[in-house]
């Protein structure tokens, strides 16, 4: 059950590494155009998509991020390594979480993007944050 939930978790970080990397590029994909990209991708109030470095640096984390479930199955008794998968679930759940707070919506207010937020990204963040989580889980799937 381990590996099969670190093959998903990869798949999933890199599958959104690759849109960013494409957004690096300048693909607007899935919106059609870039001003509309940012409206659903950002949400901040900008009519362009953040730069090429901020789109590669973003990539570049969530490939990392996605690597570290199959990295971290080499080493499921280390405590450095639980410790390491439960950061990047509290970053996850704080995500996901923060997505519900007025605090978050002062400045991530622009549509579509608000409601993209409340109804996928957020949940999408904590669903990602209890799956590594588990990940960081001593017993889990053993």
């Amino acid at each position: 059950m381990r590996v099969a939930l670190a093959v998903v978790l990869f798949a999933i970080l890199l599958g959104l590494s690759l849109l960013h990397f494409q957004w690096a590029r300048g693909s607007h994909w899935p919106a059609a155009s870039e001003e509309a990209l940012a409206r659903a991708a950002v949400g901040d109030g900008r009519r362009r998509m953040p730069g090429q470095i901020a789109c590669l640096a973003v990539s570049a984390l969530l490939l990392a991020v996605g690597l570290w479930p199959l990295i971290s199955l080499g080493y499921t008794s280390e405590a450095w390594a639980q410790r390491v998968s439960v950061v990047i679930a509290g970053a996850f759940a704080a995500r996901g979480l923060g997505g519900f707070t007025p605090r978050w919506r002062q400045f991530f207010y622009d549509e579509p993007f608000t409601t993209f937020d409340r109804r996928y990204y957020s949940p999408f963040c904590i669903v990602l944050g209890l799956a590594f989580a588990a990940l960081a889980s001593g017993d889990f799937g053993k």
